[in-house]
């Protein structure tokens, strides 16, 4: 059988698109190309932070003066640079700095070739220390991910410490995922699951790459969450398990009638593994008890298209944002929302005020 988590799919995607930060882009073309694919980075060798594409194009090797850069293995690599930087990258100091950061390159990626700096800068004197703090101050994410693994460990504490306390998740990802600490992940993790800091969780759980310590925070917090009646951290840990252990989960929630804990870990004969968003079997049926049904990709409201559909699912015991289904149509008539009781269960389905429409829907 193949699961069908179509709620599950739509979180993990919500996550990723307010969560996900990365230091390291992936410049796309414009109408030329020229840059499609290029791996990019920000590494710091004091007293500069450099910009440095990989994997370069033709054509941009063919519009870009280059250099070599000896290694310190006294090997020759050909970096080619932006139009601007020739005085700075014929500097000796500047060279020496370069080489050290395409060393560190070569390391994140062992086939990288035709690397093209695209900026740098120069720091001066100030320690990584300071510079961690300044620009985690600044908000500039991605020279803080160049500095702060050189700043000593009380900072990068001090850092993740901050992060998490004004729930800054891409700085706190990249703190955690510096300080590379199990322990340190399985702390912050426990702390989020009490300040139901969802994304935090997640965050935590998928810096353990250690599958036994992964798979012991699972169970443990699965657990929690189904007794605790939290969908939101239940839906991020159920992404994490595996066959087996999604249909225990199944069949207990199947037993104990949690429906909406069912549909994490549901199996459907009809799921594919495309990025169809819509309802899985077993929330449809529950829509559908309230005159709600689903077809060609959109929502029917007593056989009336919706133009704005809502279904916020919210933890059994408080009030919090947790996770949420929105649609818009703009062929549709009818504006509804979906009422759940405090386990989480469809109960309804109501019209949406004015009021809501804006505060979820905007303009």
């Amino acid at each position: 059988m193949k699961r069908q988590t179509s709620f599950k799919k739509a979180f993990s995607i919500l996550l990723m698109l307010i969560f996900t930060i990365s230091a390291g882009v992936t410049v796309s073309a414009n109408d030329d190309e020229a840059y499609e694919y290029m791996n990019c980075q920000y590494y710091y060798s004091k007293p500069y932070i450099f910009y440095i594409g990989m994997n370069s194009s033709d054509k941009v090797k063919k519009s870009h003066d280059s250099i070599d850069i000896t290694l310190s293995d006294k090997t020759n690599i050909t970096v080619w640079y932006e139009e601007g930087l020739e005085a700075n990258i014929k500097d000796k100091a500047v060279n020496t700095a370069l080489a050290d950061a395409l060393e560190r390159c070569r390391k994140d990626d062992k086939d990288m070739k035709y690397p093209i700096l695209f900026e740098m800068e120069n720091v001066g004197k100030t320690s990584p220390e300071q510079l961690a703090e300044q620009y985690y101050k600044d908000g500039n994410i991605a020279y803080y991910s160049a500095v702060l693994p050189f700043a000593d460990r009380k900072t990068q504490l001090s850092c993740i410490k901050k992060a998490y306390d004004e729930n800054e998740a891409g700085f706190f990802s990249i703190s955690l995922d510096i300080l590379d600490s199990p322990g340190i992940a399985k702390r912050y993790a426990g702390k989020a699951y009490a300040d139901n800091e969802v994304g935090i969780f997640s965050i935590c759980l998928n810096s353990l790459n250690d599958k036994n310590e992964a798979g012991k925070l699972i169970d443990t917090y699965a657990e929690k969450s189904y007794n605790d009646g939290k969908l939101g951290f239940f839906s991020i840990l159920s992404g994490e398990m595996d066959d087996k252990l999604l249909k225990n989960w199944y069949d207990r929630a199947e037993k104990d009638g949690r429906t909406s804990f069912k549909s994490l870990c549901g199996y459907d004969d009809d799921w594919n593994d495309d990025f169809e968003f819509g309802p899985d079997s077993e929330t449809l049926k529950e829509y559908e008890k309230y005159g709600v049904t689903f077809k060609d990709g959109h929502y029917l409201y007593n056989g009336a298209p919706v133009r704005y559909f809502l279904d916020i699912q919210k933890q059994r015991s408080d009030s919090s944002f947790m996770a949420a289904t929105v649609e818009t149509n703009p062929k549709g008539k009818a504006d509804i929302k979906i009422v759940r009781d405090k386990n989480g269960d469809v109960t309804g389905a109501e019209k949406l005020t004015e009021k809501e429409i804006k505060e979820y829907f905007g303009d």
